[in-house]
């Protein structure tokens, strides 16, 4: 009677250890906890190792994983990210597509310098415009928003105006006039030339121009200096070109 309870003590104990080895790789119960003849009761094999290390270091895991896919994001962003000589903004009260966008940019870089000294020109062109007849208060206010940020960037001093949108960026301040006569150049068949046959607006038929902003007096005098120059002097050449 007394071996049997003996075998019944050991299975009752083997059976004990089983379904607490099982909640501890379930993450249940924490090992440190678990004694056997003052013995902790730890995984052994290394598959019951991987399990338990991963359940109590899993939030390490996600939190490392995610700032690694960070740091890749930032680390791709910089290295693919073009560093642009310039930025040309186009605010005409008209619809300006995707491609005249893109074609203003390549127009603009055969006139351009290498500013920044990376061994290649690139231009950004950015569209402001929007037809002087539409209702969307929202598109407009935010179009707003865009071009008085544009005047706030050392690098975006060339613009593409009409008669309109010139006349409303030189009345927007009474001590600074924005775009003065010599610093205008009326846009020619060698700009639209240089634009899709099918595209949708920005037509001959309206006078557009090629403006050069005022730095002098302006809070961007300092930092843009040596923008304004590399403007100035494709400016010049446009001028040439149209005479």
């Amino acid at each position: 009677m007394a071996k049997k309870s003996e075998t019944l003590r050991q299975r009752e104990k083997a059976q004990k250890d089983l379904l607490e080895l099982k909640k501890m790789q379930r993450g249940e119960i924490d090992p440190e906890i678990l004694r056997d003849d003052d013995k902790k009761i730890v995984p052994k094999t290394f598959e019951e190792k991987r399990k338990n290390f991963l359940f109590y270091h899993k939030y390490k895991l996600i939190f490392g994983a995610a700032l690694l896919i960070v740091l890749a994001i930032i680390i791709h962003s910089t290295v693919t990210t073009p560093k642009y000589d310039a930025t040309l903004t186009i605010y005409c009260y008209e619809y300006v597509d995707e491609q005249t966008i893109t074609d203003t940019e390549a127009w603009v870089k055969s006139f351009y310098s290498d500013v920044n000294g990376n061994g290649s020109v690139d231009i950004l062109a950015v569209d402001c415009s929007f037809s002087s007849d539409i209702d969307m208060a929202d598109v407009v206010q935010a179009k707003q928003l865009k071009i008085q940020t544009r005047l706030i960037e050392e690098d975006s001093l060339l613009f593409i105006l009409d008669d309109e949108s010139l006349a409303y960026l030189n009345s927007i301040s009474d001590s600074l006039t924005l775009f003065t006569e010599g610093n205008i150049v009326e846009l020619d068949s060698s700009y639209y030339d240089a634009l899709s046959d099918d595209r949708i607006g920005m037509k001959e038929e309206k006078k557009r121009y090629l403006c050069l902003r005022t730095i002098d007096g302006s809070a961007i005098e300092n930092a843009a200096q040596e923008h304004y120059k590399a403007a100035k002097l494709a400016l010049e050449k446009i001028k040439e070109l149209s005479q």
